[in-house]
């Protein structure tokens, strides 16, 4: 409760939102413990799985690196390098997304600025949340690296000075996500098509400049293409970069050398609290612009009247009949409109073919070690993982979502299954696009065979249609329909089933392809496959179709049920 006899012109509110926001954090952990403790407790054993896994690995590469000490003294910082400049691009990135949601996306933002506080306070606010929220996938990794790391350090300190270092540099990329939130809620255009437009195009440039640089490399030996590779990567190294800030600190907490890893922890605090003043001061002294344009958009702006047959959307749908193609067109439309959906979408396939543009420097290897076969599967595997993400994410909350429409779907002119049949559609139509575009890509980046690439192909479009079934149909089984919020839907008792179901059957389908991979392999390293390789194949794509299948009709039988 404010008190009638304090002045709240100039006052801060800040410390009274903060112990709000802790308390209902508190209650909804609380609730969620007694609520679902079974899910609880396997969240949280997934996340120990995770740490172990990802422990185990680190350990076995400084196992391998500690064998050369020369080579460690220069690789390891190099890692330590890389590791931290990858974290402040994924960094950045997750805290833009996420910014421009908690700033100008959810209910909750306008309904703080009707309270008597000062906008900096409500940046303030959603400045630390973006940063929790975001800061969980560095903590993910950085665990487990600084403990199979905690062995080189000298002294106790070595603990402290690692989690410091983390701590200290997490606020360097919010600040920078947060500045470029405003400047897109800003000066962006609110055209979904124009914004998609621009980013595609710069993404495409960027991406064939990029391969055609690596593939100019592609033809020198290991040892040339490596030296090439790191002079061009150099920059990593840059002392203005705050990644090297850390690499470098913690190389010297690794050494014992305290005050030098001191000074670095020190360099990269101070520049951490700067940049969130900047961030803070920027975005609340001219918050109430961005706010109104991210809002109500251009006043001068006339929004065209929608094509009966779907306009631009509906030509992606061509193949459906006309009901089901507005239907799909609409959900298409919803997600270019929502930039938290598909700028993941295209920060995954971003770095997917970063990735694949930069396999051909290892074809020499890859054809004399027996890899031929096995480096493709694995990017497979590698691509139905991400698959699996977005399909869980963005696919399964479709059905959910329309619960507030829901007394529609009693008055068109259509069988309501057919609604599932369209929403899979849409999910199909953008899940495959995906996906053969990045298995084109790998396989002329490793100039794979024709036969093996049209095996991976059909087998990742079924792989496409089990996750768009399972997250369609199971979405429908297991709907929460007076939740408007997606990522909640997608959290909740159904997304949770969905995502074991969707891993279930990707393993299965992936154990098939890998089994018959392996039997090539071991008849030749471009060795084709023989019939019962095949065979294998074969129950792969009719294992990943009859899941869909089942899970589609399961959801259409509850659907079709459910009370208007």
């Amino acid at each position: 409760m404010l008190d009638p006899s304090v002045s709240y012109s100039n006052a801060s509110l800040l410390a009274p939102l903060l112990r709000m926001k802790l308390r209902s954090t508190r209650n909804r952990f609380m609730q969620a413990v007694a609520e679902a403790p079974v899910r609880l407790s396997a969240g949280v054993l997934l996340v120990g799985l995770v740490w172990l896994g990802l422990y185990g690995l680190f350990f076995a590469v400084f196992y391998q690196i500690d064998r050369t000490p020369l080579q460690a003294t220069v690789a390891i910082p190099l890692i330590f390098n890389f590791f931290f400049v990858a974290m402040l691009v994924l960094l950045t990135m997750s805290n833009g997304i996420i910014a421009y949601g908690t700033l100008f996306g959810k209910a909750e933002c306008p309904y703080l600025l009707t309270l008597p506080l000062a906008p900096r306070d409500v940046v303030t606010l959603k400045y630390l949340e973006s940063l929790l929220f975001s800061s969980w996938s560095l903590v993910l990794l950085g665990l487990p690296l600084m403990m199979a790391m905690a062995r080189k350090g000298e002294g106790g300190y070595f603990y402290v000075l690692f989690i410091s270092f983390f701590l200290a540099f997490i606020p360097i990329p919010g600040a920078i996500g947060t500045i470029l939130a405003w400047a897109a809620a800003r000066f962006v255009p609110r055209s979904a098509a124009r914004a998609v437009a621009v980013i595609c195009g710069v993404t495409a440039v960027a991406g064939i400049v990029w391969g055609i640089r690596t593939m100019q490399l592609g033809g020198y030996a290991s040892d040339v293409w490596l030296k090439s590779f790191l002079a061009r990567m150099g920059f990593v190294e840059s002392a203005f970069l705050p990644n090297n800030w850390v690499a470098t600190g913690i190389d010297h907490a690794l050494q014992g050398q305290l005050s030098e890893a001191l000074l670095y922890l020190g360099v990269t605090i101070a520049n951490g609290l700067f940049l969130s003043w900047c961030a803070v001061m920027i975005v609340s002294g001219r918050f109430d612009r961005a706010y109104d344009r991210a809002s109500s958009g251009r006043a001068s702006g006339r929004r065209p009247t929608a094509s009966p047959s779907g306009g631009a959307a509906g030509l992606v749908f061509f193949y459906l009949p006309r009901p089901l193609r507005l239907v799909a067109a609409k959900d298409l439309r919803t997600f270019l409109r929502d930039p938290l959906q598909w700028s993941q979408l295209v920060i995954l396939f971003g770095l997917l073919v970063l990735y694949l543009t930069n396999m051909p420097s290892l074809r020499i290897e890859f054809s004399s070690s027996g890899w031929t076969l096995m480096v493709p599967f694995l990017n497979l595997c590698a691509l139905s993982l991400i698959l699996a993400t977005f399909t869980c994410r963005f696919v399964f909350p479709l059905v959910s979502l329309e619960g507030q429409q829901l007394w529609l779907m009693g008055v068109m002119p259509m069988p309501r299954g057919q609604i599932l049949l369209a929403k899979f559609a849409f999910s199909m139509t953008v899940t495959v696009l995906v996906a053969v575009s990045a298995m084109a890509l790998g396989a002329v980046m490793l100039e794979q065979s024709g036969l093996w690439w049209s095996i991976h192909v059909i087998v990742i479009v079924c792989i496409c249609f089990t996750l768009c079934g399972c997250s369609v149909g199971l979405g429908a089984r297991l709907p929460m329909f007076k939740q408007t919020n997606a990522a909640r839907i997608a959290n909740g008792v159904g997304g949770t089933i969905n995502l074991l179901v969707s891993v279930v059957l990707i393993g299965l389908v992936l154990a098939c392809v890998g089994v018959a991979t392996w039997r090539s392999h071991r008849h030749g390293f471009r060795g084709a496959p023989d019939a019962v390789a095949l065979l294998w194949c074969t129950a792969s794509a009719l294992i990943a179709l009859t899941g869909g299948v089942l899970a589609l009709r399961l959801g259409e039988r509850h659907f079709n049920r459910i009370e208007i």
